[in-house]
């Protein structure tokens, strides 16, 4: 029995890692291109692709990893410049494949892309399971303990990219590791924000801080812990941009409704903080991968993705490359492409 023929109930649980097994590109909106910031509307670079597997000795824990590298840039000197770079955490039950979209997108416009695969809460938790055993693993899977694993990853990850540097490597090559951004989706998100400074005494406060990660994006963010989210929240003092939909609610039925996703930004302190809120847009639609045939598809499906991939590489031109009119569009912009009732804020 497939999972797209299980009851209905199953399949609305599941859809939202059914995405992972995706692959198709979506294309931004030309209709919207004389809104766009100038270096959106630019030339696109090539880049190359690299699967591979690290493994953490130290742990005894493999990390996949699917890295993509600008081979050429608009700019003449491009073999000569060094490139920010942005790591991407999937969601539960994602792999590597999450986040294609948006990485594919920053890497044509010159940054070094790394997507990570968190064995214990990755595709394995579904795949190739009865629907009924899916559901069950896949609650299983929001656990604290894989909160510090992903965390654990993705540190161990910026570890090797610095001894793939000093070792010669040529992925990293011309990779500017004073500049790295962090991102992810829903359980990615989690672990983003643990990476930016949030604190939690469930894991003795704000342990999951590294300070190598100069700015982050969130997509599907939440606070699960209504307490103290001032104290959660306020020592994340990096530029970070949240990015939600009014659709954007509970998974596996967890009883997150789409404001909770607002709530970290509402806490953080001012400073490079920015929140984008899409009318009509649900939580598949923010992983970054093709969403037809997974659920009903919404007339808005493709006109979202375009708007968050200006958005987002906006964000990361303006605080990692220092790309003063990234900077401006972000400040006003912006909203020249969003809908009427989707809502942006800045602080």
């Amino acid at each position: 029995m497939t999972v797209k023929k299980a009851l209905p109930i199953l399949w609305k649980y599941l859809a939202i890692v059914m995405a992972s097994c995706a692959c198709a590109f979506v294309i931004s909106s030309l209709a919207k291109a004389e809104s766009l910031p100038a270096n959106e509307q630019s030339v696109a670079a090539t880049y190359t692709v690299t699967e591979a597997v690290w493994t953490d000795g130290a742990r005894s824990r493999d990390v996949p990893v699917r890295v993509l590298v600008p081979a050429t840039s608009r700019s003449a000197d491009s073999t000569k410049k060094l490139l920010p770079v942005v790591l991407f955490s999937h969601g539960l039950g994602g792999s590597r494949m999450a986040g294609k979209l948006w990485a594919e997108h920053w890497a044509s416009h010159g940054f070094i892309v790394v997507q990570l695969q968190h064995l214990g809460s990755d595709e394995k938790l579904w795949k190739d399971k009865a629907p009924a055993a899916a559901v069950n693993d896949m609650k299983a899977g929001m656990t604290m303990t894989n909160l510090g694993l992903r965390v654990q990853d993705v540190r161990f990850v910026l570890d090797e990219m610095e001894r793939g540097k000093r070792s010669g490597d040529a992925t990293f090559s011309r990779a500017d590791l004073t500049r790295i951004g962090m991102s992810g989706h829903s359980f990615g998100a989690q672990t983003t924000l643990a990476l930016s400074g949030q604190r939690s005494g469930a894991i003795g406060g704000q342990t999951g801080l590294d300070a190598r990660i100069k700015s982050a994006i969130a997509l599907s963010p939440n606070a699960r812990n209504k307490i103290a989210m001032d104290k959660q929240f306020g020592d994340i003092r990096i530029p970070f941009m949240s990015i939600t939909g009014s659709e954007d609610g509970a998974v596996l039925g967890d009883g997150t409704v789409y404001t909770d996703r607002k709530l970290p930004y509402a806490h953080m302190p001012s400073g490079d903080k920015y929140l984008l809120v899409f009318e009509g847009g649900d939580h598949m639609i923010f992983g970054g991968q093709a969403v037809r045939g997974v659920r009903r598809d919404s007339a808005r499906d493709e006109e979202i993705q375009a708007d968050v991939k200006a958005a987002t590489l906006a964000f990361w031109q303006a605080t990692l490359d220092g790309d003063l009119k990234a900077r401006e569009w972000l400040a006003g912009g912006i909203k020249t492409i969003l809908a009427a009732n989707d809502s942006y804020e800045a602080k």
